[in-house]
């Protein structure tokens, strides 16, 4: 039986330091043909160290990069199967949209008659096949992101690094690229790696989410087990909003872990594997909460929380409205559709939160 193909990307603990300052520690994760995986962390993470470790500009002090299953080693930025998309797009701008193209090519001594067909092709792919003539001064910040990226794809590199690639651009040309350029990665079997801090383009685009904290890999999983279940608080609260309730663990009951709060309140889970009487910090998303008036209707039901407060704020967010409730000395975050009407419950208003046991993650206190 022949055995799979190796990823197309794959880090084994990899380090970088400069000088005697960790960047990164021990990193080791890969990247599959056809995969779309995002480093996403906060500034300082290591996340564009790990990219330049990739591309060939910065030497690791520790561990291996392999290209289809090939160790880089001391291979030059150059001759790595790899093309990338840098954060301000690097354009020239003496040459046109086609120059810029075949530029690359040109470089590695592709024939003439390949590079024209590598640049048709690649115009074709982002949808600027018009524009070959063009310079990037007459081009929107989109088009030239676009172009950045058929740069790189006339190379045909097995591996596309993207760095920040659309920090650049507004929000709605942001959200509208995000969807352009998923759909052509997978009608084309890009195989990429992305550099971003912005958790909403990490989830709405990724395969994969590499979540990186002081040089280290907090976590890697798709979108949803990230956000769903983050590995440690850290993830939880970079990763979107989340409640974080300091708790200990006390009792298990018929599948239902019960926890009890600093100020006496009674929290339950779902049963997990491991220690009783723990100190846990459990985490409840914002979307998970259900904000009623007190004296309304309670949930009765099995596994369902029960926490009484006052409402100290409401904000109207467009998509969502935004409601904060106090709970003794912590403030609850919750967020409901704008179209569920909150305005009878008044700033002050005594309110119950209620939230699903299956909804809270517990996590070890570190």
């Amino acid at each position: 039986m022949v055995g799979a193909p190796p990823p197309v990307l794959e880090l084994r603990n990899v380090g970088i330091h400069y000088g005697r300052t960790p960047a990164v520690v021990n990193a080791s994760f890969d990247v599959a043909e056809g995969e779309f995986v995002t480093l996403l962390g906060p500034s300082g993470s290591g996340k564009t160290s790990l990219l330049r470790a990739i591309a060939g500009f910065v030497v690791p002090t520790s561990g291996e990069v392999l290209l289809r299953g090939t160790t880089m080693g001391s291979v030059p930025p150059f001759e790595r199967d790899v093309g990338m998309v840098f954060q301000n797009y690097a354009l020239f701008p003496h040459m046109s949209v086609a120059q810029n193209l075949s530029f690359g090519p040109r470089m590695m001594r592709v024939p003439a008659s390949e590079i024209a067909v590598r640049v048709s092709d690649a115009l074709a792919q982002v949808r600027l096949s018009d524009f070959a003539a063009r310079y990037p001064h007459e081009l929107s910040g989109g088009q030239q992101q676009r172009v950045a990226i058929a740069r790189a794809l006339a190379m045909r590199p097995s591996l596309l690094l993207l760095d920040e690639p659309m920090s650049n651009l507004d929000a709605r040309l942001r959200a509208q690229m995000r969807s352009d350029l998923i759909a052509l990665f997978k009608e084309n079997g890009v195989t990429a790696l992305a550099v971003t801090h912005n958790q909403e383009e990490a989830l709405a685009m990724s395969d994969r989410i590499i979540v990186m904290a002081e040089g280290d890999i907090r976590q890697v999983g798709t979108p949803m087990d990230i956000y769903m279940r983050p590995a440690d608080p850290f993830v939880a609260d970079f990763i979107g909003d989340t409640n974080v309730i300091h708790a200990r663990r006390i009792a298990l009951e018929e599948g239902l872990e019960r926890y009890e709060t600093a100020s006496g309140q009674t929290i339950h889970a779902l049963a997990t594997p491991g220690d009783r009487e723990d100190d846990c910090v459990l985490l409840v998303r914002p979307e998970a909460i259900r904000v009623v008036r007190d004296g309304g209707e309670a949930s009765a039901d099995r596994g369902v929380n029960v926490v009484c407060g006052r409402l100290a704020s409401r904000a109207y967010m467009g998509a969502y409205i935004e409601l904060r409730v106090a709970v003794g000395d912590q403030q609850f975050l919750a967020k409901k559709a704008a179209s569920a009407d909150q305005a009878e419950i008044e700033i002050g208003d005594p309110v119950l939160l209620q939230w699903d046991a299956a909804a809270v993650v517990a996590l070890r206190r570190s």
